[in-house]
């Protein structure tokens, strides 16, 4: 699909932190779908790093003077946005070929689709990672958000939670990975904003889920792809900052299931928490 058919404007947003050696590759990609863009928000969350943007075009670079995490940048960004359509993608992704431009003909083409995601490829096996999901209940807290995942990683509940990557049209979903979004700026004439109660992880679940509830719909688009090589804004071996995805999962499911299930839940995450700390205390490896 040419990118010359296309008219419309978007902004391209990006949040930055310790990435920007990645942040550069994606954005010598972006010239795949120049001709759609006309503002592209660089926001970096007070990285420790140099930023030099002097080779690049369209680009307006705001420094927190603090980490204000993920959420809240986001909205920083979608609140001084010109465009209606903004891309959100994460700074250690990058585009292979024009395909997003499909999604972003999706989402312009029905003013009730406030925000679509599409296939994410991991860079070094070449395979397709699930990026979409069904909604978060009870059981998936206990089998897709702990570590039973790892005891039970075939287990029918983590099976119905994630979209499988080779569906063949675009369809509705719950919620889509926040490593690559296209949003409505506003829906129901209001900014169409993130939960900034979340500082990191979870918040792009949470954001499909607030879509949903309004009337909106979330869409995964297999025709559309960006590659994902994750995990560089941090130095986790487990690609994962515990702490905040600690707190993240409790927020979420207190927001979410019955006060008499989130008790259950609460307290297996606790449990967990202790018993993950106590490992990592006694074999003097990092608990991050």
């Amino acid at each position: 699909m040419s990118i010359s058919k296309i008219s419309y404007k978007i902004t391209v947003l990006i949040i930055n932190y310790n990435s920007f050696k990645q942040a550069k590759k994606l954005l010598r990609s972006l010239r795949l779908i120049s001709n759609c863009i006309n503002e592209i928000l660089v926001i970096d969350n007070c990285s420790n790093e140099k930023i030099n943007l002097n080779k690049f075009s369209k680009i307006n670079l705001i420094k927190n003077k603090e980490n204000i995490g993920f959420a809240r940048a986001v909205n920083q960004g979608i609140k001084i946005a010109h465009n209606n359509i903004i891309l959100l993608l994460n700074p250690d992704t990058y585009l292979e070929n024009d395909s997003v431009i499909n999604s972003v003909k999706l989402i312009i083409s029905d003013k009730k689709i406030a925000a679509v995601g599409g296939k994410i490829k991991n860079p070094k096996n070449k395979k397709y990672i699930p990026s979409a999901n069904s909604k978060a209940g009870f059981l998936t807290a206990i089998f897709e958000f702990t570590n039973f995942k790892k005891i039970f990683p075939n287990n029918s509940t983590s099976k119905k939670f994630w979209i499988k990557t080779n569906q063949k049209t675009p369809i509705e979903v719950e919620s889509i990975c926040g490593a690559y979004i296209i949003l409505r700026k506003k829906i129901n004439n209001k900014l169409n904003l993130f939960n900034e109660n979340y500082f990191m992880y979870l918040e792009d679940i949470d954001f499909g889920n607030k879509i949903n509830s309004l009337g909106y719909k979330v869409i995964y688009d297999p025709n559309s792809e960006v590659t994902h090589i994750g995990g560089s804004s941090n130095n986790s071996k487990y690609k994962t900052v515990l702490k905040y995805w600690y707190k993240s999962r409790k927020i979420y499911f207190k927001n979410f299931l019955s006060p008499y299930k989130f008790f259950f839940i609460n307290i297996l995450f606790s449990i967990e928490e202790i018993l993950l700390k106590t490992y990592h205390f006694f074999t003097h490896t990092p608990n991050a």
